[in-house]
């Protein structure tokens, strides 16, 4: 028997995701057990720890996986969603989640990629998949262009390193770190700080 908790501020939503569950269950031999299913509400200790847990992340931070994860260490965490942004992807997955589902390509793969998460794998809608590819790509082609010390510069001001910070970090002069992002900006066709970040952090 795997139990499975669902959390999902869409009632409509959890309604949904109990009859894919039932209706593949049935053809699976009632192998599933959903053992909560609740909107907003924390879990909190004095609740069983599922299997799985299915998690909307809507509405949501993705610090939420890393909280429901300190709960239930040994529950493993599915995200069903409709958010595919690649930040909130890896932000998910660096909390602890093991698999990332959309709402509206993945349903039907639901029970599979239950069974394949129990089973030490890892499920992810190729859409998701595609976008995580796509963004490895243009990360590398950015670094590609950047020298080493450029991308240090980089991924000082990423940090929310000041000029002076990333100067003193690298033992460099002040003057010295703006001609380095003088460079990074006209090599990435920039002009801004906020652009610098949203290109390396995209």
């Amino acid at each position: 028997m795997i139990t499975v908790g669902i959390i999902d501020s869409d009632e409509h939503a959890r309604q949904e995701t109990q009859r894919v569950l039932n209706s593949k269950n049935k053809v699976a031999a009632n192998q599933i057990e959903v053992i909560f299913d609740i909107g907003k509400g924390r879990v909190d200790r004095a609740m069983t720890a599922p299997d799985v847990l299915i998690l909307d992340i809507e509405h949501q931070e993705p610090l939420i996986v890393e909280h429901v994860k300190s709960i239930f260490p040994k529950t493993e965490i599915v995200i069903l969603t409709n958010t595919c942004d690649v930040k909130t992807v890896r932000s998910c997955f660096r909390h602890g989640a093991v698999g990332y589902l959309l709402k509206q390509t993945c349903m039907d793969s639901l029970l599979a990629a239950i069974k394949i998460t129990l089973n030490e794998g890892s499920f992810v809608s190729p859409g998701v998949n595609r976008a995580l590819i796509e963004q490895s790509f243009k990360s590398k082609k950015i670094e590609d262009l950047l020298t080493a010390r450029e991308l240090q510069i980089a991924n000082g001001i990423i940090e929310g390193l000041s000029y002076k910070m990333i100067a003193q970090k690298y033992t460099i002069s002040l003057d010295t770190v703006r001609i380095y992002i003088k460079r990074i900006y006209r090599k990435l066709q920039i002009n801004s700080k906020g652009e610098l970040i949203a290109q390396l952090t995209a």
